[in-house]
């Protein structure tokens, strides 16, 4: 097989060396090389097409690579022609003092900038969340960075840990970003923490709480409100309130005007009235009612004997917000929950049981927008009989009355 390759080279080199002869009549040269290696080539074209002083290097010598080309002189420059033949294997021309020396490409050194280091105090932003906004830009380090993040609110304390520890290496709050990258990133970085580092956005939140005795006939305390507030205010259903299964929104009302309206019916009753200013990204949390001892897990230290855990539990009328501010909007998560805790029955322990009502809702308020949300009901059922009080056994009637009572919130938002 290696003879008959040869046999080839020197056929092709003939072919070539005729043509190129040929040429010296103005008969354009053509060639055509089969399965012959890539130093061949390089000698063969330079030895009998070329005719000009040339210098191979000894890499380009040894490589093996096998090709098949086929040229025409009636297609262009033979020269132009080999120039992008070489390009395209890999190699390079340089001619200096009118002799071609051919050489494998070298990759081009990459420009390696010189570090700099950027300290920034952020003004808005905490440290965690701009590296993790920004750290996917840049190919620079930044120190703020930890690999185990915490959840929000449960961040490690602001001491020192030993380097390496599993410790040092859970997120941590940062009033401090630095930066080590080179200088272009750095410019960059500055340009981006003046866009990103804005301030987020608190709300103020004002709500009312009541509880509405309601009877069947007069259907939900949402119904009620929305009857009173219509009569009282003039509001319509189609144009200033929106209504749903829960909640309704009011535009262009004041908060101390519906609560006016609502006041006056002794159906209505306030039970708390809170006012709460929420980051944007953080929870809001208030609650009517009482922290309730509860049994926890038990343990056995190594003595032997069994350690009872003792957990408290809220109970009572507990609402919680989580606000996003936008540009026009605020998005917010609503959990309003009406709990109390019984004595157990079932016989498991003795702690208490909790029953509880729980609504979860999301909403996307504007500001200055008043909302009004419901749903959390309880029954109750009463039945009186009548008769003499002479005469107990005798029953002359007996009256029976089914009364419910719904927790009803009020929330008015305010973008700061």
């Amino acid at each position: 097989m290696k003879k008959w390759f040869v046999a080839v080279a020197l056929c092709a080199a003939f072919s070539v060396h005729a043509g190129e002869r040929a040429a010296v009549g103005s008969a354009p040269a053509r060639f055509d090389f089969r399965g012959i290696h890539v130093a061949q080539v390089v000698q063969l074209i330079y030895a009998e097409a070329l005719r000009d002083a040339y210098v191979i290097d000894p890499d380009v010598l040894t490589d093996q690579r096998s090709v098949s080309f086929r040229y025409d002189g009636t297609g262009g420059d033979l020269r132009a022609f080999i120039r992008a033949f070489f390009d395209s294997l890999g190699l390079d021309i340089v001619r200096r003092n009118g002799v071609d020396f051919v050489a494998r490409k070298q990759a081009k050194a990459e420009q390696v900038e010189e570090k700099d280091v950027f300290a920034y105090r952020p003004k808005h932003r905490g440290g965690s969340y701009l590296v993790d906004l920004l750290s996917p830009l840049f190919k620079g380090e930044f120190t703020a960075r930890r690999a185990v993040h915490a959840p929000a609110g449960d961040k490690s304390p602001q001491i020192a840990v030993p380097a390496g520890s599993a410790a040092a290496s859970i997120d941590r709050q940062s009033d401090m970003l630095v930066f080590s990258g080179a200088p272009s990133e750095v410019t960059m970085l500055k340009k981006m923490l003046a866009q990103v580092d804005t301030a987020v956005g608190d709300v103020v939140v004002r709500g009312v709480l009541y509880e509405v005795q309601t009877t069947i006939s007069e259907g939900s305390a949402l119904n009620l409100a929305l009857h009173l507030l219509g009569g009282k205010l003039g509001l319509s259903l189609g144009s200033t309130v929106a209504a749903n299964s829960n909640h309704i929104s009011l535009k262009n009302t004041t908060i101390d005007a519906v609560l006016t309206s609502l006041s006056s019916d002794s159906r209505f009753t306030v039970k708390s009235a809170p006012t709460l200013r929420v980051q944007s990204g953080q929870s809001g949390r208030f609650t009517v009612g009482e922290d309730v001892p509860v049994l926890g897990a038990v343990s056995y230290p190594s003595a032997g004997a069994a350690v009872q855990s003792v957990e408290y539990r809220s109970s009572g009328l507990i609402f919680e917000l989580f606000p996003i501010v936008h540009e026009d909007v605020v998005d917010l998560q609503v959990l309003q929950q009406k709990s109390s805790f019984v004595s157990t029955t079932t016989g498991v322990n003795n702690s208490p049981t909790l029953i509880k009502r729980e609504l979860k809702t999301s909403l996307s308020v504007g500001n200055g927008e008043l909302v009004v949300i419901g749903g959390l009901t309880e029954d109750k059922d009463s039945t009186a009989g009548t008769g003499l009080g002479w005469f107990p056994g005798l029953n002359l009637g007996k009256t029976r009355d089914k009364n419910n009572t719904e927790v009803i919130l009020i929330l008015h938002l305010t973008k700061v």
